[in-house]
């Protein structure tokens, strides 16, 4: 009879390297310019290992990329004072700012989910929306993000 399940001791040191590597921090950047859905993505977003990063208008968002950043992840709404989301992820992608990008918008329009997808990496979102569809679509960018 031969044991096919053999028991592997680990010493304290791997044990806290293998807790570190799975203890990663997300870091998300979020821009609306209504305070309710930012507090909304802050609150259904956030846990101790995601740190969010908040902008209200697209000129803080895109200080907030190129200061801040890297980011694993961007959600923005389109219709945004001082610069459109739309406009600041053209700008990000030219500077090579690669992280996924979730748009939301509670705007209508056919046109709207070709441009979104023509930003490469992004996904479009429709407002409103519930705190299910919000974390299937945060987790559908990440999971494409994991296996690229």
């Amino acid at each position: 009879m031969t044991n096919d399940h053999v028991k592997r001791v680990f010493t304290l040191r791997e044990l806290a390297l293998g807790a570190q590597e799975r203890m990663t921090v997300s870091r998300i950047a979020i821009a609306d310019d209504d305070p309710e859905s930012l507090d909304l993505l802050r609150r259904a977003l956030g846990n101790p290992l995601i740190e969010i990063c908040e902008a209200t208008n697209g000129a803080e968002l895109v200080q907030l990329l190129a200061e801040d950043g890297p980011f694993d992840l961007v959600i923005t709404d389109i219709h945004m004072p001082w610069m459109e989301g739309l406009q600041v992820l053209h700008s990000a992608r030219a500077a090579e700012v690669s992280a996924p990008v979730l748009v939301i918008t509670g705007l209508e329009g056919t046109d709207l989910q070709a441009k979104v997808a023509r930003l490469g990496n992004a996904k479009l979102l429709r407002k409103p929306f519930g705190i299910p569809e919000l974390r299937a679509a945060v987790a559908d960018l990440m999971a494409r993000q994991l296996a690229a």
